[in-house]
């Protein structure tokens, strides 16, 4: 097992809420560090999206992410990087230093809960409704962004046999097949590989910038707010972790109200389009100084 360090509903559904999260498993906590983990990174059939595989246990003191356990990659400069070495391959194996994120999707689902159409009225099945609804829909589970990687390649020495292992004279082994197998490869470093992944392009951290959060069915985003300064606002798209799930607790409390907040995050670009990972997000009161 590997070992990595860490750095209320007030409605009726809070009970159907924390029955689904109890049933899912438990995700790592926000801020766990994957540092050299080896596993496999792979794709979806449409190519969209990329998971890694370790091929150990991962934990973070609390809880344990067992080997095979595929977790979602988010987008950023260091995937765009490891997607260019893969090439036309749907795999590619390496080491992996990553930060992990958690995100639930709680907070937006309030709104969407089918017991919302019969506020005024008798339905004696909308808690039912409501359960059906979160089992699926509700996720609570972790996210990768990657920072590093090194592409490894597996090679098999020739005439190689597992040391420490006598063979019987009829050289006819008493293990598997398959269990020499892993026991005669190992895993180098792809250098060919590895000098294209050191151009990737470093992130960059937008540190107290003012501006709004966007939720809408076409995505979350974060646009910077100019203050009547004659610029073009910047927007990123905001990847889920756990302070875009307090944002959202706060907007959906007060929707009426167009609030601003003051936010830090690692600002990084993929495939042209420009994400932030929320690293602070605290809401800022004009005080009537500035228009709503």
């Amino acid at each position: 097992m590997i070992v990595v360090a860490c750095t209320g509903l007030g409605v009726c559904a809070a009970e159907s809420f924390a029955a689904s999260t109890a049933k899912s498993a438990s995700p790592l906590r926000d801020a766990t560090l994957y540092s050299g983990i080896t596993g496999t990174l792979t794709t979806d059939a449409e190519g969209k999206i990329w998971y890694f595989t370790a091929s150990a246990d991962v934990s973070d003191g609390l809880t344990t992410v067992p080997s095979g356990t595929p977790v979602e990659m988010l987008p950023c400069s260091t995937l765009e990087k490891i997607i260019a070495a893969a090439g036309e391959q749907r795999t590619i194996e390496g080491k992996l230093w990553a930060r992990v994120t958690r995100y639930s999707n709680r907070n937006i689902l309030i709104d969407k809960l089918p017991s919302h159409k019969f506020i005024n009225r008798k339905a004696p099945n909308k808690h039912r409704l409501d359960s059906q609804f979160l089992a699926e829909n509700l996720i609570n589970k972790n996210f990768l962004f990657a920072i590093y990687f090194i592409p490894m390649t597996s090679e098999k020495p020739a005439g190689a046999t597992a040391p420490g292992i006598a063979q019987p004279k009829n050289n006819e082994s008493i293990l598997p097949d398959e269990i020499l197998e892993q026991m005669n490869r190992r895993r180098v470093a792809d250098l060919k590989k590895m000098k294209e992944m050191l151009q990737t392009e470093g992130d960059v951290v937008l540190a107290d910038r003012i501006g709004f959060v966007n939720i809408d069915d076409s995505g979350k985003t974060f646009t910077v707010d100019s203050l009547g300064r004659n610029v073009d606002d910047m927007e990123f798209t905001l990847l889920p972790c756990e302070v875009l799930e307090y944002t959202e607790q706060s907007l959906v409390d007060m929707p009426a109200i167009r609030q601003r907040f003051r936010v830090s995050g690692i600002v990084t670009t993929f495939r042209g389009r420009q994400y932030m990972l929320l690293q602070r997000a605290v809401r800022t009161y004009s005080h009537g100084n500035f228009a709503r």
